[in-house]
């Protein structure tokens, strides 16, 4: 029998069942098993749910985590339960080629309810089965957050759960009714990355577009920073790992890549357990819609071009959780304020390598093409073993 997020521990659906739940499925998409088996101990049931029905089973299974899969079940975790796709943890084993664990899940009875042609094949039944519709978005005991820099935000009830329903501002680009196609509306709710915000879908409301997100209740980076001015180098590491991972699911997205193009400190937002999601990676379809010939990989002969703007502002914002100098980095230009940056670093003990991983992020020498998020993320978890500090490795 499922465990919905209401019925964790006997409780009533509230803000601490959100969080416990986010924290314990976050352990299992990142391979935490000293955390997992703490939460299990404490009598967490290992079938809790997330908004599409994955369980922590279904993550563990997807990321390849044969130890946390292992623990899962010694809990009798239950092995069939579908997802909102239909997909069980032996469907999603199969789908990302982790052979072990399908091994593992057969042996322990699991099935794959879907057909050979799973992937293959969508029929649109399949990618809109959850509506969102406004009244059923609960604002009593509602409060306005912070989630990013494109609408205004505000924290809201939906099937017993927290979600940000955020407005879209009508000025993000131009006068005119902005609304995700139905396209991108299902891609987008299709992701899934232990460090982007979980997108849930949209809603169209006479004028305005509001979209669905998780919610996210310990703040984003600009709030760390505003409190601590810097960070120390582990925790810049750890944090600039995040954010590396994130945005190189994005850019590894096929036919092509996600580009964000609006990156920063305030739509990089902190979960129950610390680490970053990237949000409003949404926001560059936005302005494909109105304008489809600028600002976007979809008609550009150079999307790498995009995907290295990126990675510059990663660069910034990196070197700003070290040195605390401030930059505006998620604005409604596209254009950094610092065109001729140059690092110093006065402040901060990070090692040459980091300096100089930032220096070619941020560099505007055309001669020299700036680094891959996949070829950052070699860089830092080798700076992390470097430091001694365990990180876990997350598959990205």
């Amino acid at each position: 029998m499922k465990t919905t997020m209401g019925e964790i521990l006997g409780a009533d659906r509230d803000d601490f069942d959100m969080q416990l739940i986010g924290k314990f499925l976050s352990f299992a998409s990142r391979g935490d098993r000293v955390g997992l088996n703490q939460m299990l101990i404490k009598g967490v049931s290992p079938d809790v749910q997330d908004y599409d029905n994955r369980t922590a089973l279904h993550l563990a299974a997807s990321e390849g985590h044969t130890p946390i899969v292992e623990l899962l079940l010694c809990y009798r975790a239950n092995v069939n339960l579908q997802d909102r796709w239909k997909r069980t943890p032996l469907t999603d084993a199969r789908l990302y080629g982790h052979k072990d664990i399908c091994r593992i899940l057969e042996v322990n009875g699991g099935n794959d309810f879907t057909s050979d042609q799973f992937m293959t094949v969508r029929h649109e039944q399949e990618s809109t089965d959850v509506k969102f519709d406004m009244s059923e978005l609960i604002t009593q005991h509602s409060s306005t957050i912070q989630q990013g820099s494109y609408g205004e935000s505000e924290k809201v009830k939906w099937r017993g759960t927290w979600v940000v329903k955020t407005v879209i501002k009508r000025h993000i680009c131009a006068p005119v009714k902005m609304i995700l196609s139905a396209k991108d509306n299902t891609l987008l709710r299709e992701l899934r990355h232990p460090n982007i915000l979980q997108f849930l879908g949209s809603i169209v409301q006479q004028e305005e577009m509001v979209l669905i997100t998780e919610y996210l209740p310990k703040g984003n980076l600009e709030d760390i920073l505003r409190q601590r001015a810097r960070l120390d180098v582990p925790t810049a590491l750890r944090y600039a790992l995040d954010i590396a991972r994130g945005m190189n699911y994005l850019h590894e997205h096929k036919p092509s890549p996600i580009v964000h193009n609006h990156l920063g400190t305030r739509n990089l937002l902190q979960d129950e357990s610390g680490h970053l999601k990237i949000g409003e990676y949404w926001v560059q379809m936005l302005y494909e819609q109105i304008n489809p010939d600028q600002n976007g990989w979809k008609n550009s002969d150079h999307p790498l071009d995009e995907t290295e703007k990126d990675i510059r502002t990663f660069g910034f914002i990196y070197y700003q959780m070290l040195e605390g100098k401030h930059f505006q980095t998620n604005t409604n230009s596209d254009q950094h304020e610092l065109v001729d940056f140059k690092p110093k670093f006065h402040l901060s003990r990070c090692s040459n390598r980091i300096q100089g991983l930032i220096e070619d992020c941020t560099s505007d020498d055309p001669s020299k093409s700036r680094p891959s998020f996949d070829a950052v993320i070699v860089i830092l978890e080798e700076e992390s073993l470097s430091l001694g500090r365990s990180i876990c490795p997350v598959c990205s």
